[in-house]
């Protein structure tokens, strides 16, 4: 028989009923169920982090000597976690780009 051939069966409502249940709920358990995966924060560079925020380099230092966004230097480099920077904006701690994110 071809894959694609259409098959029809006779099977009772209630069980008909219980597949499609057992479908969605299998469906929504890979959704609810937290990430098995240690999910790493996305580190930006300074020039990254300007573009997200839409401002310049100035601005970004002027807020990290406010305190108003967190930075990480590793060797010489100064990285801020994408995540903490979307945190900034949405607890309107970043007062020029508070609506840049939605």
């Amino acid at each position: 028989m071809a894959r694609d051939a259409t098959m029809f069966v006779a099977i009772p409502m209630n069980e008909l009923l219980e597949l499609i249940e057992s479908r969605i709920f299998n469906a929504l358990d890979k959704f609810q169920r937290p990430s098995q995966t240690i999910q790493t924060d996305e580190l930006l560079r300074i020039e990254e982090a300007c573009a997200l925020l839409c401002v310049s380099k100035v601005t970004i230092h002027k807020w990290k000597k406010r305190k108003l966004i967190l930075s990480y230097r590793i060797g010489r480099r100064i990285y801020f976690k994408k995540s903490e920077l979307i945190g900034s904006l949405h607890a309107n701690l970043i007062p020029d780009t508070k609506n840049i994110l939605g």
